[in-house]
């Protein structure tokens, strides 16, 4: 058995658990992740001598490290964004990685450093407490001084906009940038390992938009690059799924493959779409997505697998809001049609959910359910942003392509089903609504991890998904139910053969 050393980009089951859950009973690998204990709770972050020095051992003995950047420096994402480290002290930590290498020089570094996101909403849940009053305001200065250096607003324009935003702004904008700055210098720096310390690296946008603070430190990262006659690594939307997107990556080096993926849309024309919190059409991601798991994209008639990309073919919404002309326009039933005869010709099947942000959607997964059989999948997965579902489902795939339809692929499957269409999609919003606002709670705020809440989304989720997929609830039952960060955001469930 190989091994494999996993250090996630924060403690929520997305970054530290869908990984392990994708490794169960799979006869190479081995996959190694920190104790609980050491990675952190939010704000709160890890503990970094502990956790280098797990590193150290484990890492001794390793075929493959799986490293989030952000982790081993700041101590996870959301620490990234509040720190007050100095520039000695994260080179200091970023150095770990040539002392692994050197102790070890067999291992093979997989990496990911986010660029830094800046959200276009006023909310200090995962950002500096000054968040909560100027936020929108630290978002739109971005998109201002950025425009007026593309040349797209006038002086005048921009001046009168940064006069406005700086009436809240004052006094914050300062700390924010610093932060930016620095957090911008240690990607330069880590993008300067490649081929020493770092054998693959990847460099996912979190939150991304077209304009702003994150589009312009792309570009001065390109820019810098150039200059150094430095290995450009990939750059593309996402986060929480890179860790996932490393180690399909991992695997497919390991067992000597590049799987071939054909990609199929509901409605054609959104692949032109711009999803959600990202800043490029989706075919371009889905390409970068593919490419970054080590695989290849390719002609249907040459594919290993098919990925079905649910999508509007206009306007994307958000899973709490109606959707418009653009969800109409796409024929969910012949696409079906198309999913079960790929299905029905030995083709692994993978379903990405990106219609809604946010959530899966509800009408196509019982229609696939109904039609073909949801737990037919090789890979679902209908969660927060577009970048984050492609990812996961996409790793999905790897491992049914090398491992096949084992009882955790199913019960991955399952808990996809629970969590994105189930949780994601429709149980959040009435639990808040019927649960929370009566206690006295609210979207960021819950009774624990393991209250009176999550035990009314356990007991809703198991009514709803036994309506919408029965063929789901009969095979799997809850097993676990828990509030990560004791909010609404998220939640984190497992499932049992019953």
């Amino acid at each position: 058995m190989r091994r494999i050393v996993y250090l996630p980009l924060d403690e929520r089951p997305c970054n530290a658990a869908f990984a392990a859950q994708m490794s169960e009973e799979n006869p190479d690998f081995t996959l190694i992740l920190p104790p609980r204990e050491l990675l952190g709770n939010k704000k709160q972050p890890a503990d970094h001598l502990r956790l280098a020095q797990f590193l150290r051992e484990t890492c001794a003995g390793a075929d493959a490290f799986i490293c989030s950047v952000d982790m081993l420096l700041y101590g996870g994402i959301v620490p990234s964004r509040l720190h007050h480290l100095s520039l000695e002290e994260l080179d200091r930590r970023l150095s770990l990685l040539n002392e692994l290498r050197h102790k070890n020089p067999n291992l093979k570094v997989y990496a990911f450093a986010l660029l830094m996101r800046c959200p276009s909403y006023s909310s200090a849940d995962e950002e500096p407490d000054y968040y909560e009053s100027c936020g929108r305001e630290i978002f739109l200065t971005g998109q201002a001084e950025h425009r007026y250096r593309a040349g797209e607003i006038d002086r005048e324009s921009y001046e009168k906009a940064i006069a406005e935003y700086g009436k809240k702004t004052d006094g914050y904008l300062k700390d924010y940038l610093g932060r930016r700055q620095k957090n911008l210098s240690m990607v330069l720096r880590t993008v300067r390992l490649q081929g020493k310390a770092i054998d693959v690296l990847l460099l996912p946008q979190d939150d991304s938009a077209p304009y702003g603070y994150t589009a312009m430190d792309r570009a001065e990262l390109l820019l810098q690059i150039g200059r150094e006659g430095l290995t450009q690594p990939p750059i593309y939307p996402g986060a929480d799924e890179a860790g996932m997107t490393l180690l399909a990556r991992a695997v497919n080096e390991m067992k000597g493959a590049r799987p071939k993926i054909a990609v199929r849309y509901a409605a054609e024309q959104g692949k032109t779409l711009i999803p959600l919190y990202e800043d490029r059409p989706l075919s371009e991601s889905v390409r970068a997505q593919i490419a970054a798991a080590g695989c290849e994209q390719c002609a249907a008639e040459e594919a290993d697998m098919v990925m079905f990309v649910n999508v509007p073919s206009e306007g994307m919404a958000d899973i709490n809001a109606a959707g418009g002309k653009g969800y109409a326009d796409r024929d969910l039933a012949a696409f079906v049609r198309e999913m079960k005869e790929a299905a029905d010709a030995g083709r692994i099947v993978l379903a990405a959910d990106v219609a809604y942000c946010n959530g899966g959607d509800a009408e196509w997964v019982q229609r696939i359910s109904r039609e073909m059989g949801f737990l037919r999948l090789g890979g679902y997965a209908g969660w927060n942003t577009s970048s984050n579902t492609l990812g996961t489902v996409i790793a999905e795939g790897v491992m049914y392509f090398h491992y096949g339809d084992t009882p955790a692929h199913r019960r991955f499957l399952a808990e996809r089903a629970y969590e994105d269409v189930g949780y994601c999609g429709h149980v959040r919003k009435l639990v808040c609504e019927r649960v929370c606002r009566p206690m006295g709670l609210d979207w960021f705020h819950t009774d624990g991890s393991d209250g009176k809440v999550a035990a009314a989304v356990r007991a809703e989720l198991e009514r709803y998904i036994g309506g919408l997929l029965p063929e789901v609830a009969a095979k799997y039952a809850i097993d676990r139910c828990e509030m990560p960060w004791s909010r609404m955001f998220e939640t984190a469930l497992t499932v049992k053969e019953k």
